[in-house]
């Protein structure tokens, strides 16, 4: 069983075309037929039941049998900071979105030696996870922001800076809250400056401690994104 995405399709949709790499994978590596029933989402918690009309190389042809609602966790905002490594952070992305989240911003603090990401290639990637792990909440993924705008943002949600700080911290599990939205903030290698720290918790940010262990930051964020995921159950 395969998921496939389109973005432009919704609950008013009765057909629908298309073409490009969806399209060819649908017909030269599944080898699917005219009259076979596939899954499709839009990436915004809607499910379809979708049959084959007609295929074509250059457009094919759909119809949406039926459409259900599919919940997600819609209550985890990442923000990270980019790293060095362009690897370890599209590691990070394709895990996250397996494991589920809502919004991923990444963040150039005072230690982040990369201050761009392809936000095309990630975009990609993080579609490519979506449908591999069968969600169907695409994950909004925004323009690089410094981290001293950010944590002047988002008045009203429940604010966390993860943290190696030696600092009064509960675990993430007890700081989160299921009927809020959660931001949770990740620092670059060598983590925030002591400085940002301050900053963040002076603006409302509650430090958390996501175990005795010290993580790498993709690491850190995709253990953040598992703890969320198992609070929700």
């Amino acid at each position: 069983m395969e998921l496939f995405y389109n973005k432009d399709i919704d609950k008013k949709t009765v057909e629908f075309q298309l073409d490009g790499i969806e399209n060819n994978h649908i017909i030269k590596v599944l080898r699917k037929k005219e009259g076979d029933v596939i899954t499709f989402t839009n990436g915004k918690n809607l499910k379809f039941k979708v049959k084959i009309i007609k295929l074509s190389r250059k457009s094919s042809l759909f119809k949406i049998l039926s459409s259900e609602v599919v919940e997600s966790n819609k209550h985890l905002h990442v923000a990270i900071s980019i790293l060095k490594s362009s690897s370890r952070f599209e590691i990070f992305l394709e895990k996250a979105v397996e494991i589920g989240l809502s919004e991923i911003t990444p963040i150039i603090s005072e230690r982040t030696l990369k201050k761009n990401v392809k936000i095309e290639r990630c975009n990609k990637i993080i579609i490519s996870a979506l449908k591999q792990s069968f969600k169907y909440n695409l994950p909004k993924l925004n323009k690089p922001v410094k981290f001293k705008d950010f944590i002047k943002l988002n008045t009203g949600h429940n604010k966390l800076i993860a943290t190696c700080e030696n600092l009064k911290k509960k675990s993430l599990a007890e700081s989160f809250h299921i009927s809020k939205n959660n931001i949770v903030l990740i620092g670059p290698e060598g983590d925030f400056t002591e400085n940002e720290v301050k900053k963040a918790i002076d603006l409302g940010f509650k430090p958390v401690s996501l175990g005795k262990s010290r993580f790498r930051a993709e690491t850190a964020a995709i253990i953040a994104t598992h703890t969320v995921s198992i609070v929700n159950m």
